[in-house]
């Protein structure tokens, strides 16, 4: 019984936890091609490439079909943990993150070099 009332404790305070991290894993709905054009407008290309692909020149990582949930992306964004700067809320709106972020999940993955002819000759 002293085991049974901490485990329904946890469990009663976990799960409620557990949705709302769920919830904010959600991305509001964006516009990939506004996503794209707010993208290259705001220079993030210079470091990431054109599709979000990284360079190793510049140092930014790849953030095409990021796995970063949405909060995690803004709060990247808007308070960098790298050289990158900071894009303030006046700067890029979340309207405008919300896009970028669904330009960067539009992007398709990469061929595989097994479907690449050049490199099956």
């Amino acid at each position: 019984m002293r085991f049974f009332l901490p485990l329904a404790l946890a469990l009663a305070f976990a799960l409620p936890g557990a949705a709302l991290a769920q919830d904010q894993a959600q991305a509001p709905p964006g516009d990939a091609a506004k996503g794209k054009t707010t993208y290259m407008a705001d220079g993030c290309f210079e470091c990431h490439g054109t599709v979000g692909q990284g360079s190793v020149a510049t140092g930014g990582p790849k953030v095409s079909r990021t796995a970063l949930p949405f909060d995690a992306f803004v709060q990247q964004l808007r308070q960098p943990s790298n050289e990158m700067p900071p894009y303030e809320a006046g700067v890029v709106s979340d309207a405008d993150a919300a896009n970028i972020y669904a330009f960067l999940h539009s992007v398709p993955a990469p061929k595989k070099a097994s479907e690449i002819p050049l490199l099956n000759q």
